[in-house]
């Protein structure tokens, strides 16, 4: 489960411009996409709006195939502001770990977990130079605004309304426009999106030929910027992990691949037959 994991739900999980409509949308679902993708571009991309800045609780509710039973029920907590800052905090190694971006460094703690973590995986992301972006993603602000054009829908009527958590959603279900999924070896890879009254979403279903994983998205916030101290390591803490921006990819990589574990478990690449990493969420598109 790498960094894309975090940036998709990023990017699907957003506050809307539009709260005006009453009751879950109906309109194209391509336009339902748009409109949910939208505001988190001036989070991750570019200044465009007044919010930069957000912060969101993610529940890990089901996980199916290949993924740790372990996952489920794992709550993390995730913080981006524009354009260097990113918080993400992790039930794991029986404790709260937290990773941060603030700037070109990147903090954890606590910093002893964090090394041994990073000892242990054998596969994990090489240093990676970080963008005028909180996190790396391969679209620039133009092209983001056309990302709803790479799905292709596969249900979505207007009258597909169901509960959750006692709102009423709407549900999409796309997969990769035909011609990319077969370029990028992802004919099975599905996501379905539950969103509810002003293109609010509050669930994401992605699903793998070998593992479905159910995210939901709550206390969601959006503001110009958040509190200096939340970049900061908190005072009094002096078992902190430190390196250079470009080791946050590997960081969050560990850290995401171990939600939930205790010292005990080993990790998933460790031995031969072992289980593996998780795989991206989010197939990796050809050039990228």
């Amino acid at each position: 489960m790498t960094l894309r994991f975090l940036a998709a739900v990023l990017l699907v999980f957003s506050i809307p411009l539009v709260r005006a409509q009453e009751g879950p949308p109906r309109d194209n679902p391509y336009d339902v996409i748009s409109k949910v993708f939208a505001p988190f571009w001036s989070v991750l991309l570019a200044p465009t709006g007044p919010n930069r800045a957000c912060t969101m609780t993610i529940v890990m509710t089901e996980v199916t195939g290949r993924l740790p039973k372990q996952m489920e029920g794992a709550t993390l907590k995730a913080a981006v502001e524009f354009p260097d800052k990113v918080r993400l905090q992790a039930p794991v190694l029986g404790e709260e770990i937290t990773v941060c971006r603030n700037g070109d460094e990147v903090w954890a703690t606590p910093g002893s977990k964090v090394e041994f973590l990073l000892k242990q995986f054998k596969v994990k992301p090489p240093p990676t130079r970080k963008n005028k972006t909180p996190i790396y993603l391969p679209v620039t602000p133009q092209q983001a605004i056309f990302l709803p054009a790479l799905f292709s829908i596969i249900k979505a009527d207007q009258a597909e309304i169901s509960p959750l958590n006692g709102e009423e959603c709407r549900v999409i279900t796309a997969g990769l426009m035909p011609e990319l999924a077969k370029a990028a070896r992802a004919e099975g890879f599905r996501a379905q999106m539950w969103v509810g009254s002003g293109y609010v979403p509050k669930r994401f279903v992605i699903t793998q030929p070998d593992f479905t994983a159910t995210v939901d998205i709550r206390d969601l916030r959006f503001g110009p910027s958040l509190k200096p101290a939340m970049w900061e390591v908190p005072a009094g803490v002096t078992d902190v992990y430190r390196a250079h921006a470009d080791m946050l990819d590997a960081v969050l990589f560990v850290v995401m691949n171990s939600l939930k574990m205790n010292e005990t478990d080993r990790p998933w690449d460790a031995a031969e037959g072992g289980k593996k990493p998780v795989a991206p969420l989010i197939p990796t598109l050809p050039g990228n």
